[in-house]
């Protein structure tokens, strides 16, 4: 009895040694874990310190490098698109400028060899472009467009400035002829996608969407100086699509494009030239040798192809006929030479191409590749639609050019570049995904 009264205490007290060591430690080990925690949190400061700097002093071609070993997946799709878009271009000008080649220059593959190497260049900077992060155009916008800007005044300078067909818009490089207004596209869409990420400016205020609007002049203004009309309605739009899909004060901006086009109307009826297209455009059969000429070509090209067209080739109204039927008025030989159903199925490419590129800009998290994507594929949707609208005497004439089927060297490079950074911005889509 003795025996069994003893043990229990000393059991009863080496329990409690025991369980105060362990609270003892238990006290003791988040102590622990919070120095670990602070000492990996430290380490990893500084690693990201030393990465940011890293990449701050990283340049281009080190971007460029990296992305080709990173790789990543781009969207295949608008690839695709891209691709076929860019052979048929090639086809349906060889088809559309050979007698205008012929008769100019006496070679009749003149304007189509220039193109296919301007393709060629194209497509390295596709690649290039499909490999390099797009972040990286951030650290440019401003210098970017400023530079735009410069090259855009360069133009109005006499000696520097190329004038053809009354219009002043290319800057002469010996063997090239470099078009500022191209390049200009690309480098609005990036500003003013860098300026709505960093809400450089308010886009629901008054103060904030006239900030903008004043950059854009900054533009727009040397471009109507060098009447090319295409090219400002291309880049206001560029601009207008950004700051929607940015969020921008709908009724501001609605009340700002009634200004605007109240002030293009004015410059319209200002410039002969222009209210001569507009006359032309309501009544093109009251003056059918003159200014009502070449939309009359374009309506009888249209119409004399049918539904399934004379047959690649066999186009009648590219024999001196159709003014530019390798330049603006492209799309009138396809459908003469395609019909209604390759007329179709080009347009069906092109809307294709925008709904997926537009896809993929929304798909983005990243707020600047959502808006340069937006600005981006809305180039072409406008570029498109205005373009085949003037061929069918919808609006009047002008100027614009057909994406991936007019001639034109720095507008095809720029354009594939542009492709490319879409897919590289969808290589962050797919990601989301």
């Amino acid at each position: 009895m003795a025996i069994k009264t003893i043990e229990p205490k000393k059991t009863r007290k080496t329990t409690k040694k025991r369980v105060s060591k362990i609270e003892k430690l238990d006290s003791i080990e988040p102590l622990r874990i919070q120095k670990n925690d602070f000492n990996s949190s430290m380490s990893h400061k500084v690693s990201s310190v030393k990465r940011k700097k890293k990449d701050k002093g990283k340049g281009i071609i080190a971007t460029i490098k990296e992305g080709i070993k990173n790789g990543g997946e781009i969207d295949y799709t608008f690839l695709l698109l891209a691709i076929v878009l860019t052979i048929l271009g090639l086809v349906m000008l060889l088809s559309a400028s050979t007698p205008a080649a012929n008769i100019k220059t006496g070679r009749s593959y003149f304007f189509f060899i220039r193109q296919f190497v301007f393709v060629v260049a194209g497509l390295v900077a596709m690649y290039i472009c499909s490999v390099t992060d797009y972040r990286i155009y951030k650290k440019y916008a401003y210098k970017g467009f400023w530079v735009g800007v410069i090259l855009l005044i360069l133009v109005l300078i006499p000696h520097i400035g190329v004038s053809r067909n009354g219009s002043r818009r290319w800057i002469n490089f010996g063997i090239l002829d470099f078009q500022p207004s191209e390049l200009v596209k690309f480098l609005v869409a990036v500003f003013f996608a860098y300026l709505v990420d960093k809400k450089k400016y308010d886009i629901k205020t008054w103060k904030g969407l006239f900030s903008y609007g004043l950059l854009l002049a900054c533009v727009v203004g040397p471009i109507m100086l060098e009447t090319h009309l295409s090219g400002a309605i291309v880049i206001s739009g560029i601009a207008l699509c950004i700051l929607i899909v940015g969020g921008a004060n709908m009724k501001i901006i609605s009340v700002g494009a009634i200004g605007a086009l109240g002030a293009g109307s004015l410059l319209v009826f200002a410039m002969p030239s222009r209210m001569a297209r507009v006359t032309s455009f309501i009544h093109p059969f009251a003056d059918p040798q003159g200014k009502g000429y070449q939309i009359i070509q374009s309506l009888y090209a249209i119409g004399s192809g049918g539904v399934f067209g004379r047959g690649l080739g066999q186009s009648m109204q590219k024999y001196s006929f159709l003014p530019e039927p390798y330049n603006d008025f492209i799309f009138a030989v396809i459908s003469e030479e395609l019909g209604l159903v390759g007329a179709i199925f080009i347009i069906l490419l092109f809307a294709g191409l925008i709904i997926r590129g537009m896809s993929i800009a929304l798909k983005t998290k990243d707020t600047f590749g959502m808006l340069l994507g937006v600005g981006i594929v809305s180039q072409i949707a406008i570029q498109t639609i205005l373009n085949i609208a003037v061929v069918t005497s919808s609006v009047p004439n002008t100027g614009v050019t057909l994406p991936f089927f007019s001639y034109g060297g720095t507008a095809i490079l720029i354009l594939l570049a542009e492709i490319g950074v879409v897919l590289n911005i969808s290589k962050t889509a797919q990601n989301n995904n």
